[in-house]
């Protein structure tokens, strides 16, 4: 009889579990992909392109959200290919080239033309670079402690939240915004890229298992992608995934200038945005945590209350303090869609189809986010405030999340057994069947 006490370096509670260190390095991949570089940079740059440039914020947010809409296009087909192929395969050729389209930002010039063309090229390798293929990883290594897992490894965006504003708005005063692109570039190029090809394998185990359902004929677990879009659940957590990003994305893509024009300075407002990341890693930690443990939809609904709420206080705030204070409550619930959807996704839909539904569900978010920023950028263009769109979008935010309550039980919850457990079960039925 096996002690519970003692945990062998299958268990997944056993810190000794390879699946810990492959959840280290798709974190550092997180950190230095689409998400993070890309999405919390743009906003320093505003006011340095509209300087050199001349371009308004309507026209500088279009290419924010050509890149965004870009993913939304493409990430369909990368799950689908996600779902066939070895996912480190396909992100590491695309954490190369993003980081080269990123370098490739630092020789703009007025051509708006060449700055949205560099925008899509960005956004279609981004397409591999964010949570989509790092998700697929670790649902590969995970049952029993799935929430935590993903929580970590959706950490690096955080992370990069938290760290990124202040350090790029310190690159530029003293390198410039040419010079700070060049800098940036080189996270994906010389550390996401190498760090997922050689350290970043799905596990063979439960691809040995597919393959050989495959070949006997058999699916994985878990529903199609076109049953999947047939469910109730998938739409829910759709218009759920919709209106977090309407409202996170248009804001952060407008964040800096917005308090800026409040009197706010660039450093502070950089801190200001440091603060919604530290926030946000905050929640993204405690929820993957309450994820094991509680029904996804109750998480979503106060996930969705809370960047709500901080949505319209930041939309309010005309002083640091209450910026700040803004930031805080808006970050606890703001990126906690990148926990809830492959944790979702799996639980209601097995993993036969895992990142074909997740590519479907993301790219409702990318183009939610790709026309928020521009939305705003429009608006602020015609009215010179930001003050009633964000209160717009904080209110359906706030009505949305008790449409989460509607959301099923799980169709494929984590069953009761420890991993190491269910692993020596499986282990013993694929004898069996053989």
């Amino acid at each position: 009889m096996r002690n519970p006490k003692h945990h062998s370096a299958d268990s997944e509670e056993s810190l000794r579990y390879t699946g810990w260190r492959i959840v280290i390095v798709c974190q550092l991949g997180v950190m230095v992909g689409f998400a993070t570089t890309f999405i919390y940079s743009f906003s320093l740059m505003m006011k340095s392109w509209q300087h050199d440039f001349g371009w308004n914020r309507e026209q500088i947010s279009q290419g924010f959200s050509l890149a965004a809409i870009t993913v939304a296009i493409c990430s369909p087909l990368m799950g689908k290919l996600l779902d066939r192929f070895e996912p480190r395969s396909l992100i590491a050729p695309c954490m190369a080239v993003f980081g080269l389209g990123m370098a490739s930002l630092a020789f703009l010039t007025p051509s708006l033309t060449r700055y949205y063309a560099t925008a899509v090229v960005i956004g279609v390798a981004g397409t591999g670079t964010y949570q989509l293929g790092y998700a697929r990883i670790v649902a590969s290594w995970f049952e029993h402690r799935l929430g935590i897992a993903l929580s970590f490894v959706v950490a690096g965006s955080g992370l990069g939240s938290l760290f990124f504003p202040p350090l790029v708005e310190h690159l530029i005063s003293v390198y410039g915004w040419r010079n700070t692109y060049l800098l940036l570039a080189c996270l994906p190029l010389f550390l996401g890229a190498p760090l997922t090809w050689f350290f970043a394998p799905s596990s063979q185990a439960k691809h040995r298992a597919a393959n050989k359902a495959q070949q006997a004929g058999e699916q994985a677990p878990g529903l199609g992608w076109k049953q999947g879009l047939a469910s109730r659940s998938f739409w829910l957590i759709a218009l759920g995934i919709c209106c977090m990003s309407l409202a996170e994305n248009g804001a952060l893509a407008h964040l800096v200038p917005m308090l800026n024009d409040r009197g706010i300075s660039a450093r502070d407002a950089a801190f200001i945005v440091s603060i919604l990341g530290g926030s946000s890693l905050a929640g993204r930690l405690l929820l993957g945590w309450m994820l094991d443990y509680l029904e996804g939809a109750r998480i979503a609904t106060g996930a969705l209350l809370l960047a709500g709420s901080g949505i319209y206080l930041l939309g309010h705030a005309r002083s640091f303090r209450a910026a700040a204070i803004a930031a805080l409550i808006a970050g606890l619930g703001m990126g906690c869609e990148f926990d809830l959807i492959p944790y979702m996704l799996k639980r209601y839909f097995g993993m036969r189809s895992f990142s074909t539904i997740y590519g479907l569900t993301y790219s409702v978010y990318a183009v939610a986010g790709g026309t928020a920023p521009l939305l705003l950028g429009y608006i602020y263009d015609v009215t010179g405030s930001y003050t009633r769109i964000l209160s717009i979008f904080s209110v359906i935010t706030a009505v949305v999340a008790f449409a989460m309550l509607l959301l099923p039980a799980y169709r494929f919850a984590a069953p009761p057994a420890t991993f190491s457990e269910s692993l020596s079960l499986e282990t013993e039925a694929a004898v069996e069947s053989n």
